[in-house]
């Protein structure tokens, strides 16, 4: 696919160090084509930063899972490099949702609300331009000599030290798949009433997402057809929820510093604002109330079930597995 999200041509007998330069190829080169869009060409689609942010992920995701393929020398500056392209991604994409949320929200707008919609609107914009600033420093720091790191990378990939040298991709597939499930189950029995732990949930649950994504061919049609659509729809709520809760910090803090350094002004700007925080405050309840419904149906999707599909790997593969997973 286009966008480097599947790799169906990657069977579960490909050796891993191939499996490992052909995974990174595409997504490190994916971040080197998104960068320049999301930096220069903002303002003719939204979806840029959007895609430069995913892109990162998916390409900080590869390398985590096929570390052992990696010298330490490679992998840390690897993985600080697209950590500083995500966080300038990430700070511009989260002001692009919230402007997002409120231009919808001016559709029937009360005289009352609208004083305080469009100061928030206004100052939206103003921190968009800050991060789209910092996002520009992020290109000047990360993205200067791009395709030479890219090869460089590829260039580094090497069988893991330990093992034979046709560790196939299978051999780590099944325990590392299987070990992001068992963190997910420890992250959703924590309090998910506590947004530390609901989000926790969706750091295991996008880890989960995007090894199934590496990992599609090695497992029955089930893994890719019916469970990685319901991590999808997980990651869709829990995604909702993580917006009314970053709104929520938002608002609640503007809030305060109004109140408190301009008083005549903060009782024109209060009934939208306090409105739009009350709308995010009962939304996140609701989206945690959705999670739990969908936590339910997961449990009972057979999830493990659907690994043992696995093709059966060589013994000396299997004890050659890299003993850490997906960070």
């Amino acid at each position: 696919m286009a966008d480097g999200k599947w790799f169906p041509d990657l069977a579960p007998d490909v050796p891993l160090a191939e499996a490992a330069r052909r995974v990174l190829d595409v997504r490190l080169r994916i971040v080197q084509a998104c960068l320049p869009r999301a930096t220069y060409e903002p303002d003719r689609d939204l979806e840029h930063v959007h895609q430069l942010r995913v892109g990162t992920r998916r390409a900080d995701a590869a390398l985590r899972i096929f570390r052992e393929c990696l010298p330490g020398k490679v992998y840390k500056p690897a993985r600080q490099r697209l950590r500083g392209v995500r966080r300038a991604a990430g700070e511009a994409r989260d002001w692009d949702v919230f402007l997002l949320a409120l231009r919808a929200r001016e559709k029937g707008l009360t005289e009352a609300d609208r004083p305080g919609i469009d100061f928030l609107i206004g100052y939206a914009l103003g921190q968009r331009v800050a991060a789209q600033a910092h996002l520009e420093a992020a290109d000047r720091e990360h993205g200067q000599g791009l395709d030479t790191f890219v090869l460089e990378t590829l260039e580094a990939v090497r069988t893991p030290n330990e093992g034979p040298s046709t560790i196939p991709l299978v051999g780590l597939a099944r325990p590392l798949v299987s070990r992001l499930l068992d963190d997910l189950e420890r992250a959703a029995s924590g309090d998910l009433r506590d947004y530390d732990h609901l989000h926790q949930v969706r750091i295991a649950g996008k880890r989960l997402r995007y090894a199934m994504e590496v990992f599609g061919d090695c497992f029955g049609p089930d893994f890719t057809r019916r469970l990685y659509p319901m991590i999808e729809e997980m990651q869709e709520v829990l995604g909702r929820a993580n917006d009314s809760h970053v709104a929520g910090v938002r608002l609640g803090g503007l809030r305060d510093r109004l109140k408190t350094c301009c008083p005549a002004e903060w009782a024109r700007f209060k009934p939208g604002i306090e409105g739009l925080l009350r709308s995010h405050q009962r939304r996140l309840p609701q989206e945690r109330k959705r999670f739990v419904k969908w936590w339910e149906a997961w449990k009972a999707a057979g999830a493990r079930e659907v690994l043992a599909t696995v093709p059966a790997r060589p013994n000396a593969a299997e004890s050659a597995l890299p003993k850490k997973g997906v960070e």
